[in-house]
């Protein structure tokens, strides 16, 4: 299909550029400094603590030929909050900073929004493609660059690297599945040029978030506490 092939090239280089962003090459080659990394897990926590709440939206708007694979998918994520804790416990970061009060860096709280609209309003299509086949795609990529350094970094440990093993291992898989939902939903109607524009906005959001969560010069106290109220309340 010309369209996927469409999507892919836009993709990639902003795929890349999140590579390139220092804390992934920091990470890369384990030299992550400890106030940065930890500012930066209590920072970007809001997106991994609401990614399972997204996919129940969405799962709850599936048709049924993507139900399976948001049920799966919503088991995973939901072990995938306590490992992101569990590598700020490696970092040293204290628990209580995952549930304090704001603020939210405003860059996550762009792409938090945004994932929070898509997955409530979008055309299904564009909204898988913006969560599902975007973030989780990157997220394959993200983790196995950053193994690269952090496996042969004593002080994290098997437990904190956690996240991104198992980031590594789920997140070849999720992608796949989830293109083939967003190519369902295309060949009923929905716009091609609509489903990569959703994901290229999604990938844009992302990496201005986390350069902004690893460039934060200020203790978040816990940067992650905003309660999915527009979500719960629909």
């Amino acid at each position: 299909m010309a369209w996927v092939a469409e999507l892919n090239a836009r993709l990639g280089p902003i795929q890349q550029a999140i590579l390139d962003t220092p804390v992934i090459e920091d990470a890369a080659e384990n030299r992550l400094v400890d106030a940065k990394i930890q500012n930066f897990l209590v920072a970007f926590y809001p997106i991994i603590r609401d990614f399972p709440h997204w996919l129940q939206v969405l799962l709850d708007r599936s048709p049924d030929y993507g139900r399976a694979f948001f049920q799966d998918n919503i088991r995973v994520e939901r072990r995938h909050e306590a490992m992101w804790r569990a590598m700020g416990a490696g970092f040293d970061v204290p628990e209580e900073r995952f549930h304090g009060p704001e603020p939210m860096v405003p860059q996550v709280s762009a792409f938090h929004s945004y994932l929070t609209d898509m997955c409530r309003a979008a055309p299904f299509g564009a909204a898988v493609s913006a969560t599902n086949y975007a973030v989780e795609g990157v997220a394959q990529k993200i983790s196995d660059k950053a193994l690269r350094g952090l496996s042969k970094n004593a002080k994290l440990g098997p437990k904190g690297r956690w996240w991104l093993e198992e980031h590594a291992k789920y997140d070849d898989e999720h992608p796949v599945q989830a293109l083939e939902i967003v190519k369902q939903c295309v060949a009923r109607g929905e716009s091609p040029a609509m489903v990569t524009e959703a994901a290229v906005e999604s990938l844009t959001l992302m990496r201005n978030a986390i350069v902004a969560a690893y460039a934060a010069d200020i203790v978040l106290e816990a940067a992650a506490s905003r309660p999915l109220r527009a979500l719960h309340t629909a």
